[in-house]
């Protein structure tokens, strides 16, 4: 998702969120970039990865009438049976377990295994901001929109990466992980109608066909909530690990954690 510009857009300015008291970890910037996109590769070696990467949250009744599922993994698996969980992604607790093993390297002051992981955090963290990773839909198959999936997030944000803007601002400890992801991802997931809206726009004003004039029109009606998701990628992912360092009982980070 995103593509490996967005990726790296999201974990390069995760950095220019941390406070103070982690500032050593800015030297990870180039790090967590150059890592952002790790998940996605191990998707052709893990079969169990790709599940990670997504959640089709309509599909549970709940979503639909409460907007809320349950969010403890072994509970929803006990109230929704766990073939139809894995089936319809586990994005929210890929991120939350992926947070608590960052908890642990950090605990073990494994900065070259924290970093990594971290990464992945970021990764997960950017999948849950792009709707099309939220829902059933995701691309754009049940609206006769095939392909919307990668024209808007890895096309036309490959075309306009350099005009989306992360401004920096305060962060602050997450009082519940668990409660955190599933909160953004429920927020996300209304900005695919919209998404869909400006394909359908951006495909008529281009008579039809997939053009320059038609990612132009694409970028100028989702640029807005674009802007808004990657910053807040960015965002959440350093809150992330801003907690994980505290959970993990705020580690001296030494002024060079960098070997890879």
């Amino acid at each position: 998702s995103w593509g490996e510009k967005g990726h790296y857009k999201i974990n390069s300015s995760c950095t220019q969120f941390f406070p103070n008291k982690i500032k050593h970890l800015q030297d990870w910037t180039t790090r967590l970039a150059e890592h952002g996109s790790d998940a996605d590769k191990r998707r052709r070696t893990d079969r169990f990865e790709g599940a990670r990467h997504y959640i089709d949250i309509d599909n549970y009744t709940d979503f639909v009438k409460n907007h809320k599922i349950i969010e403890d993994h072994d509970a929803a698996c006990q109230t929704y049976r766990r073939d139809f969980v894995t089936k319809n992604g586990t994005l929210p607790w890929a991120t939350d377990s992926t947070y608590h093993a960052l908890v642990q390297n950090f605990k073990m002051k494994d900065w070259n295994r924290a970093l990594l992981t971290a990464a992945d955090l970021g990764h997960y963290v950017g999948d849950a901001h792009m709707p099309l990773h939220l829902t059933n839909n995701y691309d754009g198959l049940l609206t006769d929109q095939p392909g919307i999936h990668e024209r808007y997030e890895s096309i036309m944000i490959n075309k306009y990466i350099t005009e989306i803007n992360i401004d920096r601002s305060r962060i602050r400890k997450i009082k519940n992980v668990k409660s955190f992801i599933f909160k953004y991802i429920y927020d996300n997931y209304q900005y695919k109608d919209s998404l869909l809206a400006a394909d359908k726009l951006a495909y008529t004003e281009a008579k039809g066909e997939y053009s320059t004039a038609y990612y132009q029109s694409l970028w100028k009606n989702t640029k807005g909530f674009t802007n808004i998701l990657i910053a807040g990628s960015s965002k959440a992912m350093a809150e992330l690990i801003y907690t994980a360092w505290i959970e993990a009982g705020k580690p001296k980070i030494p002024k060079n954690t960098i070997s890879l």
